[in-house]
């Protein structure tokens, strides 16, 4: 089975902030794991472009989880759609269907599926350099129940490290 890696983020467009996740949706389909994101704009959109540049379709899924009901709503990269209709209660699903999660800036969406992601006992790594949630989380345990913390990234060189890691416990 294919491991997938969540990709969440800020949904508005930002140059900086969307070259990383373009560059870290790169580095997930080159080491062969499927994508997972809210399939919508900015972070989302980046990550997808840059899997789809490696896979062009034909690797590992790139798969889009929807807040509404319209398809036609996501970004052009998705290889797999999947409309909701649950508005930000997706959030869960985005980060339930990954294997390791990737925070690349974040607002309170961002802060969420991090959240989920803790109580789901998923590994959470967070971009320092990319301004928002998850920079603010990197290195911190959100809570007693864990005794690891949200992973600090500062290059994808230790993004790759770190799923190569996470992903092959």
């Amino acid at each position: 089975m294919t491991s997938m890696v969540a990709v969440i983020g800020n949904a508005e467009p930002d140059d900086t902030r969307d070259s990383v996740a373009e560059q870290v949706g790169i580095a997930i389909a080159r080491g062969g794991w499927g994508l997972v994101c809210g399939g919508l704009g900015g972070v989302m959109e980046a990550a997808s472009r840059g899997a789809h540049s490696v896979t062009n379709g034909t690797g590992p899924p790139i798969v889009a989880i929807l807040p509404g009901v319209d398809k036609a709503a996501a970004n052009p990269y998705a290889d797999i759609t999947i409309p909701t209709g649950l508005g930000y209660a997706r959030n869960l699903l985005v980060v339930l269907a990954a294997d390791a999660v990737v925070a690349i800036g974040g607002q309170s969406g961002t802060l969420s599926e991090i959240a989920h992601a803790w109580q789901a006992g998923k590994p959470v790594c967070a971009f320092t350099g990319t301004p928002g949630w998850g920079a603010q989380l990197a290195g911190e345990t959100l809570d007693e129940k864990r005794p690891d913390q949200v992973t600090g990234i500062r290059s994808i060189k230790e993004l790759e490290n770190w799923l190569e890691r996470t992903l092959t416990l």
